[in-house]
């Protein structure tokens, strides 16, 4: 499976490598471009020897104290092999340690190796019913083929569109996601294994202290799925204190990183502003259908297969209800809170009930039914960065579907256990496969999902980053934003879901990303007043602006580069000449770079 995984993985990144379009640069992050920039300004930073890192999509001025020893270590080796090699590489060999992680965990809850392989192909390749449904772009229900399920989804389940909640659409995008499910194994592993000896704190302790430093809203996520499995043990019988102040030993793993977090949070109001940013969690009919597959099986399978039925039965008919409820709440649901407080401690505490009541002497199983059970509600935490508590969430329902279907299945014959493992991993597996359609399209197409970033770097851009790089010193650069191309029908009307390569592409985050620049209008998060100052540097470069208001801009942003379109190619009735304003350095064919002389504003 490791072998397996790492092969797939890898088959993207030199797709796009091996068919580049002469003149271009393959990066490989055709998902969520702009995020990927965000860890590239990390380790183009650790490239320059910075363990003490800045927000480089945002022009205020900062303290510089963030921290983030992931890609502060990405940085060490991109100096060797370069930005994206180096997230790739790490991307790929975090995917194959992923898979001997979890092998270690499915020992102790099988030996019969018919279910420790259905358990690991669910746990990394199982999704939802996105594929019903399936988009190529957006989190909205846009295709008409698509609308008549659109009032029972909420808009597209979350494994078309979220990776981090699907183990293999993580290990296609983000070596970060993947660090940190490595993470949440290695700590889960030393709680169980605290409970005979001192010996995994250690190990667990700087685990957990890991993942508060790279992905901290996983450590929540970690501790609300703790406080179910502990209910757990404490009904099961075998809780002791001794585990406990072990397990609690762990936890003190993540208080040094935790402070300096809250430290930087008080010192640095970029960061502040970056950390306020609205990440409301999808309507709950989307979750609901992201995992809905995997549910049933495993809900069945917890509830035939418990010693105690009839608390079994009980536990999972009150969790259905729960869910059901809140199913059929998200009805009317709007964007925010879908859950306020008061709401949210019920349905919490309700889950870990039911998940009590579901105990059994194992530990490891009854970790998984915690982390499903608390998980499938813990994305209604109420606070703003919400979304991010899904993180792997796939991964516990894949682990009790395959128990429950294997359960079914592993006394049936040898030809027919075989022939419906495969219809079901076929269905079980639809969305993951059209996640590698998806990043082949993308490629293909040179757009982004994003639809306003490439998937190559053109050969302006990067003889324009290589003199970027060439400058020591702090430099803003003002670039003009980009503009989506969608397709259009032989009336001239778009189509839902296609896009092609942006008619300007936004290269901001990759000034940021991979030069060390800062950009004034870079990240829809990361930039504080995106939407604004996005607007300002679009009209900066629109030829219908003002010199006058132009100055006032400059002014303001206090650019020492502009990266500007080219007026021959893009048409001088729409982009101003902008060289005024200083020297130009590299006129390309599509773009040009121009060194800013404050004096001419």
């Amino acid at each position: 499976m490791a072998l397996i995984v790492g092969v797939i993985v890898a088959v993207p990144t030199l797709y796009g490598i091996l068919l580049a379009p002469p003149g271009s640069a393959a990066l490989g992050f055709p998902v969520n471009t702009d995020d990927h920039m965000v860890y590239a300004a990390w380790m183009r930073q650790a490239m320059d020897g910075h363990l003490l890192m800045d927000n480089r999509f945002a022009v205020d001025e900062q303290p510089g104290l963030t921290i983030h020893l992931y890609f502060f270590v990405l940085g060490l080796v991109a100096k060797l092999v370069g930005i994206p090699w180096a997230a790739h590489l790490a991307r790929i060999l975090l995917s194959v340690a992923f898979v001997f992680l979890l092998d270690g965990l499915v020992q102790r809850l099988t030996d019969n190796k018919y279910t420790a392989k259905l358990i690991l192909a669910l746990s990394v390749f199982a999704g939802g019913l996105g594929f019903l449904v399936w988009h190529y772009f957006g989190i909205a229900i846009v295709r008409p083929a698509a609308q008549p399920l659109a009032p029972f989804f909420g808009g597209l389940p979350v494994d078309v569109w979220q990776p981090e909640a699907f183990v293999f659409p993580s290990m296609l995008t983000s070596g970060l996601f993947m660090a940190s499910l490595c993470l949440i194994l290695l700590v889960f592993r030393a709680i169980l294994d605290a409970r005979e000896s001192w010996s995994p704190v250690a190990l667990g302790a700087v685990s957990l202290g890991l993942l508060m430093n790279i992905h901290s809203y996983d450590v929540l996520l970690v501790v609300l799925v703790l406080a179910g499995f502990l209910a757990m043990r404490v009904r099961s019988g075998d809780f002791t204190w001794a585990w406990l102040g072990r397990a609690a030993a762990i936890g003190a793993g993540a208080i040094l990183p935790a402070l300096w977090f809250v430290f930087v949070l008080r010192q640095d109001a970029v960061f502040q502003a970056r950390a306020a940013t609205e990440t409301f969690s999808p309507n709950f009919r989307q979750l609901f259908m992201g995992f809905v597959l995997l549910m049933v099986p495993a809900l069945l399978g917890l509830a035939l297969g418990a010693a105690k039925k009839a608390a079994a039965f009980a536990g999972v008919g009150i969790y259905a209800l729960i869910i059901l409820a809140l199913y059929g709440m998200a009805a009317g649901a709007s964007q925010g809170y879908f859950l306020q407080a008061g709401g949210f401690a019920l349905v919490l505490v309700g889950s870990i009930l039911c998940a009590t009541l579901l105990s059994s002497q194992n530990a490891t199983r009854d970790l998984f039914v915690s982390w499903a059970l608390v998980g499938l509600v813990a994305p209604y935490f109420p606070a703003l960065f919400q979304r991010k508590l899904s993180m792997g969430l796939s991964l516990p329902w894949a682990v009790l579907a395959a128990l429950g279907l294997s359960a079914a299945m592993v006394h049936r014959d040898r030809s027919t256990r075989n022939l419906v493992t495969v219809l079901v991993a076929l269905v079980f597996g639809a969305s993951s496969i059209l996640w590698g359609i998806r990043i082949k399209r993308l490629t293909d197409g040179n757009v982004s999902s994003t639809t306003v970033h490439p998937v190559y770097l053109s050969r302006d851009l990067e003889g324009i980053i290589r003199v970027l790089n060439t400058d020591p010193e702090r430099k803003i650069v003002l670039a003009m934003p980009g503009v989506s191309n969608p397709d259009k029908d032989a009336e001239g009307n778009a189509l839902p879901d296609q896009f092609s390569t942006p008619i300007i592409p936004d290269w901001n985050p990759f000034l940021a990303g991979l030069a060390g620049a800062y950009a004034y209008a870079g990240h829809w998060s990361e930039t504080p007043n995106y939407i604004s100052r996005r607007n300002e540097a679009t009209k900066f470069f629109l030829a219908q602006t003002t010199d006058e208001e132009r100055r006032e801009i400059l002014r303001k942003v206090r650019p020492n580069y502009l990266v500007a379109p080219n007026r021959e190619t893009f048409g001088s009735e729409t982009f101003a000449d902008v060289s005024q304003f200083g020297t130009v350095v590299i006129e390309g064919s599509q773009f040009e770079l121009v060194r800013v002389d404050p004096s001419r504003f």
